[in-house]
This record gives C-alpha cells, sequence and structure tokens, in this order.
C-alpha cells in the first residue's frame, strides 16, 4: 500500500529540468492521453507479420492480392512496418511517392477490416559512427547537457511525431523492436550494450516516442517494441528486461513515473527453442504478464507481435498442429492477448542480410519467381507462391476460407 501511495504521489509532481511531468502531458496531449484501454478483443487475434512494401525494394510481389490471400485465410491483424529509413528523409520530412503507397497499403488493409500494428525500429543518427550504416543502432546514453544523446532523442521524438501526423488512420503504434536483442540494438559508437543499458536507452526511446506519437494523435495508442527471448538471451529474459523497464519508471529519472507515459500495450515475441509445449507457452506468458501486474496493479492489453515455428526445427506437420494449438492456447487461456501476429506470411529468400535466418517460417513459399526457395525437408525447388501445411492449419483456426493459392505460380 506504501509503495502504491509513493507512486501515486510521484506521478502527480512535476519533474525539474529536462523532462515534463506525466501531469503535464496529459494536459498538452488533451483527455484522452491517459484514458483507459479497453480489455483485449480477440475478435483481432489472428494477426500476421507481413512487409507489404517489400515489393517496392526488393522484387515485385502483388501486395493486393497478398491482403486477398490473407482476408482467405482469416487474418484479422497485421503488424505492418512503416519504417522511417523508408518513409522519410529526415525528422521532419516525409517522402510523398512513399507515402502515397503506404496509403494504399493502408486502403488495402482497411478494405479487409484488417486491424493495424504501425511498426517503426529505424531512427536518424550520425551516418559516420562505425555503426552509423545500420538504421537501428542507438547511441550510448549520455544525459548531460548538450550530449549528443540528447541530440539524438530530440530527433527521435519527431520523427515519431511526423510520422505519425502523416498516417492518422493508424490507432496502434509500436515503438522499435526487440529492444532487448543485440542485433536490433547495435551500439553506434561500436561495441556492445549490457541489458541494464539497452533498458535504459529502451525507457528513454519510449518516453520520447510515445511523446511524440501523442503530440501527432492525441487518440493514438502506443505499443512497447517486443521484447524477445530469442538470440541466446536465455529462459526469463522477457520478465527480467520488462521489470528493468518498469525499475526504471519507478526511479523518476525517465521523465515519468507513470508506465502509460511509455507504453499504453506490452509486446513480446514468445519464441520457443524447443519442441512446442503449449502448458509451457501458457505458464511462460502468464509469468511476463505477472510482471505487469505487479508493478501496475491493473491489467493492460498485449500484443504478441511475432511468433511463428520454423521447418529447420521441426517438420510441417508439426508446424502445421503447433499453430492449430497455440492460437487455441491463447483464445482459451490467455485472455490478455488481443493480437498474435504469426512471423510470417511468405518466406523471405532475397537479397537482404537475415533472409536465412527467416526463409524457412513461412505459410507460403516465396512469390518471387526470380529466387530459388527450397523446400527444408526435401531441398527440391518449391513452387513459388505455393502455400505450406501451415497456411491450410491457419486458415482452420481462423476460420477463414477462400482460395490459399492466389499467388501461386503456374507449375
Amino acid at each position: 500500500m506504501i509503495k502504491k501511495l509513493a507512486l501515486i504521489l510521484a506521478a502527480v509532481v512535476c519533474l525539474s529540468g529536462l523532462f515534463a511531468c506525466g501531469g503535464n502531458d496529459a494536459e498538452k496531449y488533451g483527455p484522452n492521453y491517459r484514458k483507459e484501454l479497453e480489455d483485449a478483443d480477440q475478435s483481432y487475434l489472428y494477426g500476421m507479420c507481413y512487409i507489404a512494401y517489400e515489393g517496392f525494394k526488393w522484387n515485385n510481389v502483388d501486395y493486393k492480392k497478398s491482403f486477398e490471400l490473407m482476408h482467405n485465410l482469416g487474418v484479422k491483424s497485421l503488424r505492418n512496418w512503416m519504417h522511417s529509413g523508408w518513409l522519410m528523409s529526415d525528422p521532419e520530412t516525409m517522402k510523398e511517392s512513399e507515402v502515397a503507397i503506404m496509403k494504399d497499403i493502408l486502403a488495402e488493409a482497411a478494405k479487409y477490416d484488417i486491424q493495424i500494428i504501425g511498426m517503426n525500429h529505424h531512427n536518424f543518427h550520425d551516418l559516420t559512427q562505425p555503426n552509423g550504416g545500420q538504421p537501428t543502432a542507438k547511441p550510448r546514453r549520455d544525459m548531460s547537457e548538450g550530449s549528443y544523446y540528447l541530440q539524438w532523442l530530440a530527433d527521435y521524438e519527431t520523427t515519431w511525431y511526423t510520422l505519425v501526423s502523416a498516417f492518422p488512420e493508424v490507432t496502434y503504434w509500436e515503438i522499435d523492436n526487440e529492444l532487448n536483442n543485440a542485433e536490433f540494438m547495435p551500439c553506434l559508437e561500436g561495441g556492445t550494450f549490457s541489458q541494464q543499458q539497452m533498458a535504459d536507452i529502451a525507457t528513454d526511446m519510449l518516453f520520447y516516442a510515445s511523446r511524440g506519437i501523442h503530440r501527432a494523435n492525441p487518440d493514438a495508442i502506443t505499443v512497447m517494441g517486443g521484447i524477445t527471448e530469442t538470440q541466446g538471451l536465455g529462459s526469463g529474459q522477457n520478465k527480467r528486461f520488462l521489470q528493468l523497464i518498469y525499475d526504471n519508471i519507478a526511479s523518476g529519472e525517465f521523465g515519468s513515473t507513470y508506465p502509460d507515459d511509455f507504453f499504453q500495450c506490452a509486446a513480446w515475441h514468445p519464441y520457443l527453442t524447443k519442441n512446442p509445449e503449449v502448458e509451457y507457452f501458457v505458464q511462460e506468458n502468464q509469468e511476463i504478464y505477472d510482471v505487469i501486474l505487479e508493478n501496475e496493479g491493473k491489467d493492460k492489453k498485449v500484443f504478441l507481435t511475432e511468433m511463428g515455428f520454423s521447418e529447420t526445427a521441426m517438420s510441417e506437420d508439426m508446424k502445421a498442429q503447433a499453430i492449430i494449438d497455440f492460437y487455441t492456447a491463447v483464445k482459451e487461456e490467455m485472455p490478455y492477448v488481443e493480437s498474435m501476429h504469426y512471423f510470417r506470411l511468405y518466406n523471405d529468400v532475397r537479397d537482404f542480410s537475415w533472409s536465412g535466418k527467416v526463409s524457412a517460417y513461412g505459410l507460403f513459399y516465396d512469390p518471387d519467381p526470380s529466387v530459388e526457395d527450397k523446400v527444408t525437408a526435401t531441398g527440391e525447388l518449391a513452387v513459388p507462391g505455393s502455400p505450406k501445411k501451415g497456411a491450410f492449419a491457419f486458415q482452420q483456426v481462423a476460420g477463414g476460407s477462400g482460395d490459399l493459392t492466389l499467388m501461386q505460380a503456374a507449375e
């Protein structure tokens, strides 16, 4: 009780210096900023990860036909990559042609009543630094007056303000991606961050991004960039990292002591490193959710913004059954989850650095006939765009209907 009272009192005390307090932010952003969100709506449960604009970067995948395909699958929610690095030329300037394409993509989603979770994990930074060529790099934390880090945070807030202003039709915004994964949190100046250093930078990012998002659209809803247990981080890492974020918030040294000033919805990526066991999955996710309950004393909507199975770790039959079992488990035993976004719609066998890591996750073989996508189990060339067993399993559990060979090339 004493701890709760202290937190309440701290939340209404304005912080001196650089930051504005949460109370001032609420007034500045309007009466809806601190509104209580409704409970998770599992009519959006069957989600998908699909980079809709990738056809304009690497090949000529028809995103309109892809949306029809997702509709046939039964997809109700889409984690939509909306990177500032593609849509913007600097923190204050949108690219008109790319914005027009994204507007059309969003219109296709609306046509099928698909919920959009807009995700951006790019930022603008000093390109002359050792990791300056990586759009996900972050500078070392330095809160001293006039530091580059503080300038970068200001640009980060501006980037989000500009991005969200351009797309008022998007309600949910996911702030960055895998904030506890060194692969997506490389140090701009070189070297690596510890988990505590990542948590400190992530807490700042969540606060500044939220300010920019709510200045642009007071009705927008912020989502923590999905944290992960992959990349050798070990079981329980999501719990530990989430607690580090909450510890930072409670300290009063990161701009506010009110968690919703940082993220209004939580998100994580509950990949499993062993054969899928539903009971284990439900238990592990509940333990992560308990961290929210213990620190906030209230329910909070959760998005599982990535979850999938690779045929390099299991057979196609096992993957198909796992899709049915895990979506059923979320529906029946995890009411706090609104959407679970399957990673991913297509195999990606394209010329970008991480293709080999994700190519066996897709529900469909790569629809681009110019690349060689092979069946994992046999090594034979797959028919471009053809559905795997997992696609039919997803359609079954999601209650979809219709043709799943829309992208399939003629044999």
